[in-house]
């Protein structure tokens, strides 16, 4: 009786592995989604292989010259200090002490 159990065991142990196996193996297969095949959108859209215009100007990219003056710090200098404008906004003249009780229940309620 004990065989029988053990054998009936490993069946079903080898029935719930092939049943996984399978299922992962169909999940993996991602040429079809939701929504039909994912691949033949971007399969079907014309590649222009074509050089840009930039890398016709510039055949082999940009010199060693021009990444050093790109990567020096001397740039972060160029840029001017912000100005901020403190005075008073038109809104904080208009309302020196913020919204009112009443203005504060219009926007809370719906």
């Amino acid at each position: 009786m004990s065989r029988k159990i053990s054998m009936m065991k490993s069946i079903v142990v080898a029935v719930a592995l092939a049943a996984g196996v399978s299922g992962m193996a169909h999940a993996g297969d991602g040429s079809m989604g939701r929504f039909g095949d994912s691949y033949a959108y971007f399969n079907s859209q014309a590649i222009d292989k074509a050089p840009s215009a930039y890398r016709q100007a510039n055949p082999s990219g940009i010199s060693e010259r021009q990444l050093e003056a790109l990567s020096s710090e001397a740039l972060a200098n160029d840029f001017q200090r912000p100005t901020f404008d403190r005075g008073p906004s038109t809104w904080r003249q208009t309302h020196p002490n913020g919204l009112s009780e009443r203005e504060l229940q219009a926007l809370s309620s719906e």
